[in-house]
């Protein structure tokens, strides 16, 4: 078994001996050797080959490769080759479920750490007994067998490892209205496996952008990593070019969020607002500027859901008792307001974004800001009567005479 001896705040140094039995195992000694291996290898086969190091942000700020003063990324070279450079991998394919490269090369996950702390000396020596650091783990790659030489994730961090990221996504896109027959898909690795971009170009869908000579094609973008170095990014729309900023070149965002990895991320939820987002926007482009075009606030949207979902019609509310709303359900849509203003803007795009969050996933769990955990669903309720409910009900706030009346007013 791998065994892995170095200061937990630091660097892990990969070597091998004995180890707890039957696991992998990670441990810890004060005053251990600084002589750390980079812990990957380098595998290659047809249709992989090794790519640049992307730039990436740390807890003490970004480490970028700077070209006269901008931080870009190595982007999608919709038309180049492949070419080998940096540490890390590059594959080109045309099927959204071929992940590959992630399963033969990068499957990330979770192992303990225990520390030796001294036990008893005396002038033979010290003997030392082992400690488990139940704060943090390493990170361990079941695709090639090797502990990763990063620094430990605490427990609180949600790891996403790529291989089932990707996976997911495959299979949200599966069941959703894009077509995904005529796709080409580029899955890269970075730092060997610490993080992963994957870009989805949609053939069949292109959009004729106003200043560009020609259409461009629809795309989607997922940034992850697994040891904090950069947060959770997806993005979607009609663009040429990105950069982990935020920003796209040669067109437009359709829809586009970052999370850190912590309890609330739920990258299910957010690859299948992607997906809606590109869809609408193919289909009710105009409807979609608009609402992102016009301003609205947390007071204003929760003023929305007072005179519509969250509007009691019980006999207490009738007989005047009570504030007459559904407490519970507004602070769950304002949390989604506050969570998609984030990246959409203080605007109506961002209110029916947390609207459809909430109807299209029945049963999400979430913490609120003083650590209280919540769900949005019941085990016992049946899933197609809730999701026709509560889409009926969002079918109510677009149609109030509130959100027309906002949607006719010039953005502040």
């Amino acid at each position: 078994m791998p065994l892995v001896w170095g200061s937990v705040g630091g660097f892990l140094r990969h070597c091998s001996g004995a180890g707890l039995s039957g696991r992998s195992a990670v441990a810890a000694s004060r005053g251990a050797a600084t002589n750390f291996c980079r812990g990957c290898k380098t595998f290659l086969r047809s249709g992989l080959q090794l790519v640049q190091n992307l730039c990436h942000d740390s807890g003490a700020g970004d480490v970028a490769s700077q070209t006269k003063g901008k931080a870009m990324l190595d982007l999608v070279p919709t038309n180049d080759a492949i070419r080998p450079v940096g540490d890390g991998w590059e594959y080109r394919h045309n099927h959204i479920d071929d992940l590959s490269l992630y399963t033969d090369h990068c499957r990330i996950r979770r192992i303990p750490i225990v520390a030796m702390r001294p036990y008893y000396s005396d002038l033979h020596g010290t003997v030392e007994e082992p400690h488990n650091m139940d704060d943090f783990h390493a990170l361990y790659n079941a695709a090639t067998d090797q502990v990763l030489s990063t620094r430990p994730i605490g427990k609180t961090y949600k790891l996403v490892p790529h291989d089932q990221l990707f996976a997911a996504q495959a299979e949200k896109l599966s069941e959703g209205d894009l077509p995904t027959g005529n796709v080409t898909v580029t899955d890269r690795l970075y730092d060997g496996g610490l993080r992963a971009h994957r870009t989805i170009h949609f053939n069949d869908l292109s959009e004729n952008i106003e200043h560009l000579q020609d259409r461009v094609v629809y795309r989607m973008d997922i940034f992850n990593s697994v040891d904090m170095s950069w947060s959770f990014q997806i993005f979607s729309g009609a663009y040429r070019d990105l950069c982990r900023n935020t920003l796209v070149f040669g067109g437009e965002k359709a829809y586009h969020q970052k999370r850190k990895h912590t309890k609330n991320l739920s990258v299910g939820a957010l690859i299948s607002k992607a997906a809606m987002g590109l869809e609408f926007w193919q289909n009710n482009r105009d409807q979609m500027q608009l609402w992102r075009g016009r301003a609205m606030n947390s007071q204003q949207f929760a003023a929305l859901l007072a005179d519509t979902i969250c509007k009691k019609n019980d006999a207490a509310a009738e007989a005047g008792q009570g504030d007459g709303l559904n407490r519970r359900l507004m602070n769950y849509l304002l949390h989604r307001f506050e969570e998609e203003e984030r990246e959409l803007g203080r605007t109506m795009w961002a209110g029916y974004n947390a609207l459809t969050h909430w109807s299209t996933h029945l049963d999400t769990e979430w913490t609120d800001d003083d650590g209280k955990t919540w769900k949005t669903g019941r085990k016992d309720a049946r899933p197609h009567y809730v999701a026709r409910t509560r889409a009926d009900a969002v079918r109510t706030v677009i149609e109030s005479d509130r959100w027309r009346d906002m949607e006719g007013l010039a953005f502040a």
